[in-house]
């Protein structure tokens, strides 16, 4: 019989979780039903993201009590436990005030970094999750208007899946659909994302840079970045560009609808006050597209928004 690997088989599942979600398995809000059933079932403090908490069951655990019981059913065990806590005491005492005063450090350092976390992110709303679900749910949904006829006459002639992200109500994933292409679309608002799929459309509840992240190389023949190139940071911006880079093969195509800045919040000025981060001007994004291997970059004006479309 030989030893089961379990490091490889927890690759081997994680692997196929990631297959799963990336090809659309698992349905909107799936995965936020379970955790949401673990957090119930979990043991207090340790679910959750509540940094305090879990701080606090840290700090109570860090300390390594060195009297072990001793007690047994069994008398002569019993007293072979305490021979051996008597014979072995003053070497777990040694051991444990070594590991008890790094825990210790290491705990206290903890906090520090907390603090810190959270004087950045009364700073920078880009860094608070709380920020960024506050300005997605003051944006309006993407929809496809006339985007749509635009839209498709870059991807003519694309054969493959074509990403849309964001999808909002999901009418840009449709009318792309509607036109012969393969597309599905992504959909960070649940609400969102279930109500296109009720529809029979292929939107799956996800963030756009996560789901790009979990895409293989060469995937995607076409990715459409709407809406969330708006409002997110500057770094999530710059990351967006280089997985959709990663993502396209070769002859693929990206289309970066953004608001130039000038005009940002004339629509949506609670969106544009709450949002983490700005648009970018068009030319800012033909240079990080042609810096990540992009040809042929040009700039469209699809008023009130423009376009930049470029080619792997």
């Amino acid at each position: 019989m030989t030893d089961l690997d379990l490091q490889q088989v927890l690759r081997e599942i994680d692997e196929e979780v990631q297959a799963r979600r990336a090809s659309g398995d698992f349905p909107p809000g799936m995965e936020r039903d379970l955790d949401l059933v673990f957090a119930r079932f979990a043991p207090a403090n340790l679910s959750g993201d509540d940094a305090h908490s879990l701080l606090e069951a840290a700090d109570r655990t860090s300390f390594i009590d060195t009297d072990p019981p001793t007690g047994s059913r069994i008398p002569p065990v019993a007293i072979l436990k305490k021979v051996q806590r008597k014979l072995l005491g003053w070497w777990f005492r040694f051991v444990s005030q070594q590991v008890t005063a790094f825990s210790g450090t290491v705990v206290s350092l903890l906090k520090v970094l907390v603090r810190r976390i959270e004087a950045l992110e009364e700073t920078v709303p880009g860094a608070s999750e709380s920020a960024v679900a506050a300005a997605r749910g003051a944006a309006r949904p993407s929809t496809a208007g006339d985007l749509a006829d635009h839209v498709a006459d870059v991807l003519a002639g694309v054969r493959g899946r074509v990403l849309v992200a964001e999808a909002g109500d999901g009418s840009l994933v449709r009318a792309l659909v509607d036109r012969s292409l393969d597309a599905y679309g992504i959909e960070p608002r649940l609400d969102l994302a279930e109500s296109a799929s009720m529809q029979g459309l292929e939107v799956r509840d996800d963030d756009a840079l996560a789901h790009l992240r979990a895409v293989g190389d060469g995937d995607l023949a076409a990715v459409v970045l709407v809406g969330c190139v708006d409002r997110q940071p500057l770094g999530t911006q710059l990351a967006l560009a280089d997985e959709a880079a990663r993502a396209l093969g070769d002859g693929g195509r990206v289309i970066v609808v953004a608001t130039d800045p000038t005009a940002w919040g004339a629509d949506n000025p609670v969106e544009a006050d709450l949002s983490p981060g700005r648009p970018l001007r068009s030319a800012t994004w033909v240079h990080l597209l042609e810096e990540r291997g992009f040809t042929g970059a040009s700039v469209r004006d699809w008023h009130p928004r423009y376009a930049v479309v470029a080619q792997r």
